[in-house]
């Protein structure tokens, strides 16, 4: 699916209808892609698009803390951010 990076780390909506990938990056770093599930029309059906992208963190943990302040979900589905 992706071939700039790794998917290392997949965090599921609750109602499984989106979701964020941590990724590792070939060129050392890591970012944050959302995806969420729409309801498309008569001819499309369901699909999925995206919805978020960070910038560039140096860790993974950068990266999943920047996708919890940024992704409202996410905030309300993980109380308090674990620590690294």
């Amino acid at each position: 699916m992706w071939t700039h990076a790794k998917n290392i780390k997949v965090i599921d909506r609750a109602d499984g209808k989106a979701k964020v990938y941590i990724f590792a990056r070939h060129d050392g770093f890591y970012e944050y892609r959302g995806e969420a599930e729409i309801q498309g029309d008569e001819y499309e059906g369901v699909h999925w698009s995206p919805t978020e992208r960070s910038g560039l963190f140096a860790s993974a943990h950068e990266a999943e803390r920047a996708a919890f302040d940024d992704v409202p979900w996410l905030r309300q589905q993980i109380r308090p951010f674990p620590a690294p």
